[in-house]
């Protein structure tokens, strides 16, 4: 028997009821892909219990064909992961291990979920709406981070013919990231992988080119003449979705300001191999050879808007942002030039054909 989706939250919320009858418990929450309206009919369903005394467990209990995961821990617990979250620095010089992930997954379960009893889930949601620019800049972090892991591997392994099929997993890995931290700059703040179509299907800007994603994703980008598709097209791709993450989704610029998706053909042109991650006193831009080079958030912009463009292009892409990014206010046409220059000098970018 098919349960539909209705169905299956209807009998979430039933066990829920009854479970927060168990003694100790006073918060419950019901959280997962189906509670942001994500998800089919064979989705599982998150439930949170919460008190005072209520120890760390886990639990998967069943309402027919519903499988239900329960997530037990103590309201201080909980607090004190909505706490970690809401404090959270994110300085380069101490990155964002400072928060444990386990923190964050609980303090975005609840920022997303239902809340069926309160008993101070509420208030500890309303804190986390408040601070909802931090909770998205983890996530952001979360997704730079490993799409950082994913083009130091590639790198390793599209030099080796024995690794083609290892390059090509691990770049579509980069592809599907890219996606998830560009959902998340775009608010959509759901943590799990599986459904990063679907939310790019409803939260991307109108001009992002689905079509040429999922083509990405489903080439072989080292078969030769497959599809017209090169490594190269993807890593620019996924660079260009990680850097309107990191220099517009981070400062809480819609990407729908984002200049263009797809690169041109003009000189300046970011080197595809490198990698990027924001923080909150700059941006570091790190080479599969593990140099890293630390930029201001100025810098970091000019450095993202280098998708084959020239000059007079990057300059009007800039006076475009001045409305609604701080960083682009900074930039006089002078310093653009300046930056420009020690980018070339530190090989970020390059100035010479595609």
């Amino acid at each position: 028997m098919v349960v539909t989706v209705p169905e299956r939250l209807a009998l979430a919320r039933e066990v829920a009821a009854r479970l927060a009858s168990r003694p100790g418990v006073t918060s419950v929450f019901i959280t997962g892909s189906l509670a942001v309206g994500l998800g089919n009919h064979t989705s599982d369903v998150d439930v949170y219990l919460a008190g005072p005394e209520v120890g760390a467990s886990r639990e998967q209990v069943f309402a027919g064909p519903v499988r239900i995961d329960v997530h037990r821990l103590s309201t201080q617990a909980l607090a004190e992961s909505v706490r970690r979250v809401v404090g959270a620095t994110l300085r380069s010089d101490d990155g964002a291990d400072v928060v444990p992930e386990r923190d964050v997954t609980t303090a975005l379960r609840l920022h997303i979920g239902e809340i069926v009893v309160d008993g101070g889930a509420a208030a500890l949601r309303k804190t986390l709406n408040e601070h909802e620019l931090t909770l998205r800049r983890l996530l952001i972090t979360r997704w730079l981070n490993l799409a950082h892991y994913g083009q130091e591997d590639l790198a390793g392994l599209v030099d080796d013919p024995e690794d083609g099929d290892a390059a090509v997993m691990i770049a579509r890995l980069l592809l599907r990231t890219a996606g998830k931290a560009l959902a998340a700059a775009c608010g959509d703040l759901f943590p799990g992988v599986k459904w990063v179509w679907r939310q790019l299907d409803r939260s991307a800007p109108a001009a992002f080119p689905h079509a040429h994603y999922r083509r990405l994703l489903r080439a072989d980008p080292l078969a030769t003449g497959h599809d017209g598709v090169r490594l190269t097209d993807l890593r620019r791709f996924a660079q260009t979705c990680l850097a309107a993450t990191a220099v517009l989704g981070w400062h809480g610029v819609p990407v729908t300001h984002q200049p263009r998706w797809r690169g041109g053909d003009g000189p300046l042109r970011r080197m595809s191999e490198l990698s990027i991650r924001a923080y909150q006193d700059g941006v570091v831009i790190t080479s599969p050879e593990s140099r890293r080079v630390r930029l201001s958030h100025e810098a970091a912009l000019i450095w993202a808007l280098c998708d084959g463009v020239d000059e007079s292009t990057m300059q009007r892409d800039i006076d475009r942002l001045r409305s609604v990014h701080t960083a682009a206010r900074r930039l006089e046409a002078e310093r653009v030039a300046v930056l420009t220059d020690e980018l070339l000098a530190a090989r970020l970018i390059h100035g010479g054909p595609a």
